[in-house]
């Protein structure tokens, strides 16, 4: 009997557990930008950062790969836990990189994470993009 007293204060402590874990991946995975329309103007800024001096171009695979982290941060960071990006995201993309078929994209996304993680200089380079299109978007009234 005893133990079955004791059960009840450990679901309370799971359950205030799970909901402050519930509150925080919904703080997380809340994308910091809903509106499509800018991510033309956020890849025109990402080639003139990578080297193509302002002109939708041709990237490599690494750099798709970068991009493609920043446009997920910003539009659809649940898709980072193994969900679906957000409608319309993946035929943008496709449209930009040139493919055919949007599986191109869904199979950057399969190593990208794992490539940030592991590749230090990857990692770093995304974070000086990511930060420098971050204050553009803020120069343009686009974020707060």
């Amino acid at each position: 009997m005893m133990n079955d007293i004791f059960k009840i204060g450990e679901l309370l402590s799971v359950h205030t557990q799970k909901s402050e874990l519930e509150r925080k991946e919904a703080e997380l995975t809340t994308p910091v930008l809903t509106n499509k329309e800018h991510i033309s103007l956020i890849f025109e800024w990402y080639c003139e950062l990578s080297g193509c001096n302002g002109r939708v171009c041709d990237l490599d695979t690494d750099n798709k790969m970068k991009f493609l982290i920043i446009i997920l941060f910003l539009y659809s960071p649940i898709s980072f836990t193994g969900r679906r990006i957000v409608n319309g995201i993946r035929d943008i993309l496709t449209g930009l990189f040139g493919y055919k078929s949007s599986s191109g994209v869904s199979n950057h996304l399969k190593t990208t994470v794992h490539t940030y993680y592991n590749y230090r200089m990857f990692r770093e380079e995304v974070n000086v993009f990511y930060s420098e299109i971050q204050n553009r978007l803020k120069a343009e009234g686009i974020i707060p």
